[in-house]
């Protein structure tokens, strides 16, 4: 996985400018329907778990865009792209006022503020795994 990982990291700046378009295209589509898990007991809306992938994507996409040659980042680095990423994940939010038929909802921007950092904790293990095996090699 981090040799994926590494041989990606080219190609990461492309993505991370498609994946925050095609975010702010299907968040900006009108009366987008939930999707729903319906149990006996309960409904489970999938929503939430998109929107954390989507945002823990989007975060691991801008820190492997933002890396040092050799992967590695200072923590301050970390902050400023972890609050960049989280201030898009608000004006996305916050725009869907402006779309009929959809809606703020903080729940939504806690899955995605959980995704940024569930990226954030995964970048600072692999990196420096990754960079402590290329100072090795």
């Amino acid at each position: 996985m981090l040799k994926l990982i590494i041989r990606f990291r080219p190609y990461a700046g492309y993505l991370l400018a498609v994946t925050t378009i095609l975010i702010l295209i299907v968040s900006s589509i009108p009366s987008l329907p939930t999707l729903k898990i319906k149990t006996a007991k309960s409904v489970i809306r999938l929503d939430y778990f998109i929107h954390f992938c989507e945002y823990g994507f989007l975060a691991f996409l801008a820190f492997l865009t933002f890396a040092g040659k050799n992967f590695k980042i200072s923590f301050p680095k970390y902050f400023w792209i972890a609050l960049m990423v989280a201030g898009f994940a608000m004006i996305d939010e916050f725009h869907q006022i402006l779309i009929p038929g959809r809606v703020f909802n903080p729940r939504d921007l806690f899955s995605n503020f959980s995704g940024i950092a569930g990226a954030l904790a995964f970048c600072i293990v692999v990196f420096r795994i990754i960079a402590r095996n290329m100072s090795k090699q």
